[in-house]
């Protein structure tokens, strides 16, 4: 996973959090050799945070116009924190030691590593079109990249007379033989690999 900064703080940091979030943050990234040139500069960044503390222990009182004016230092604070986010992300290159020095914390991944895929729960034969010729549908996998299908007599399940490997879940077997009882499976290809084969199906061809 690329490092990227996490800016989720700036909204959910009490007043007092964020003072001190920004401070650390600052102080991290001064002098730091991965930041030599800080955007917005940190000496904008130092003075909108001392602004913004300044305001909330005039506004700690009560008062409309203290907390609006509060509110506005708070939100022209956070303004340069976003830029500075996406300074660090460019700086960073991905790398979450160089990231995590700069102060900002990283975000968390949310994906869920997808693991061997289940083999379809159902596969349905009908009677193709033609003599001597099978449909087979399988239920649908979410993930798969391509269904594999094998096709064995049902007298003899070890000898696999057809394979197919398809993007639908999908296939038609032609050129068999009537009146012999074929059985069909089907497996899939992830992103971890083939699944296990799905539980096999027979049909007699006619």
């Amino acid at each position: 996973m690329i490092a990227k900064p996490s800016i989720s703080f700036l909204n959910e940091d009490s007043d007092p959090k964020l003072v001190f979030d920004t401070s650390n943050i600052t102080t991290q990234m001064k002098d730091n050799l991965s930041y030599p040139t800080p955007a917005p500069p940190l000496a904008d960044v130092l003075a909108a945070n001392v602004a913004f503390s300044t305001a909330m222990s005039d506004a700690a009182n009560g008062g409309t116009v203290l907390t609006k004016i509060k509110d506005q230092k708070r939100a022209l604070l956070v303004g340069l924190l976003r830029q500075l986010a996406i300074y660090v992300q460019l700086k960073c290159d991905g790398d979450a030691a160089k990231l995590l020095s700069s102060g900002f914390p990283m975000q968390k991944s949310s994906r869920t590593p997808v693991g061997i895929l289940q083999p379809p729960n159902e596969i349905t034969l009908t009677q193709g079109a033609r003599t001597g010729s099978l449909n087979a549908v399988a239920s649908l996998v979410s993930g798969a990249a391509n269904y594999n299908w094998r096709l064995t007599l049902a007298s003899d399940p070890e000898t696999v007379v057809q394979t197919d490997q398809t993007t639908a879940a999908r296939t038609v077997f032609e050129n068999l033989t009537p009146g012999f009882i074929y059985r069909v499976e089907c497996n899939v290809l992830g992103s971890a690999g083939l699944s296990d084969w799905s539980n096999a199906v027979n049909l007699m061809v006619v």
